[in-house]
């Protein structure tokens, strides 16, 4: 039987506001990612730079997560350089295409999907976008676990919603300007707003 995904990606989420929440949804994701990778995908991306505030990359935490489901280090394709979720869209599809990835999977939190959804679509990306508890099925017991412990609850839902939508409000607002002009201005605001000074375009 064919496996349902080629590969996987795993978005990244800042620490700052909710660090907690955030490390449950970062586990959610991984044990997502790690199901789709025992159901068949070659490998598992994780592209999260050090952000502002934080320790460790967002690769890096996800890498420890994965390796704690017993995803091998050779599965693990780690990068440390993007700082938004349009730099994960332009960065990842570049990393399908030159991987010969045709069906991708990038996973997500529920109110991400999209956004997630249109950046990746706008860069012509070889993936579908699906939250974490997309990959129930399959789960095993430790990966559902980590994935109902990292769903967000109402609240977290209503406030990640409303930047959500402040996010997509400015985005349109740049729809006049070229394709390329209006990447290189979301990933700059993206690398200055997390505290980044080398953004690259």
């Amino acid at each position: 039987m064919r496996p349902p995904f080629d590969a996987v990606l795993i978005l990244g989420k800042e620490l700052r506001r909710d660090p907690d929440r955030a490390r449950r949804e970062l586990r959610a994701r991984a044990a997502a990612a790690s199901a789709a990778w025992r159901a068949g995908a070659g490998f598992i991306a994780t592209l999260e730079a050090k952000l502002r505030g934080q320790d460790d990359s967002g690769s890096a935490i996800v890498a420890d997560y994965l390796a704690e489901l017993g995803v091998p280090v050779t599965a693990i394709v780690r990068m440390d350089r993007t700082r938004s979720t349009r730099e994960e869209a332009v960065e990842g599809a570049a990393l399908f295409r030159s991987r010969g990835v045709r069906r991708g999977l990038v996973v997500t939190a529920r109110y991400h999907v999209p956004r997630a959804r249109r950046l990746f679509a706008d860069v012509g990306a070889p993936a579908a976008v699906h939250a974490p508890e997309g990959l129930w099925r399959f789960a095993n017991a430790t990966e559902r676990a980590w994935i109902e412990a990292g769903t967000p609850d109402a609240t977290a839902m209503a406030d990640e919603c409303r930047i959500e939508a402040l996010l997509s409000n400015l985005a349109r607002g740049l729809a006049l300007l070229p394709a390329p002009a209006r990447s290189r201005v979301e990933i700059v605001a993206g690398a200055w707003f997390r505290g980044v000074s080398d953004a690259v375009g």
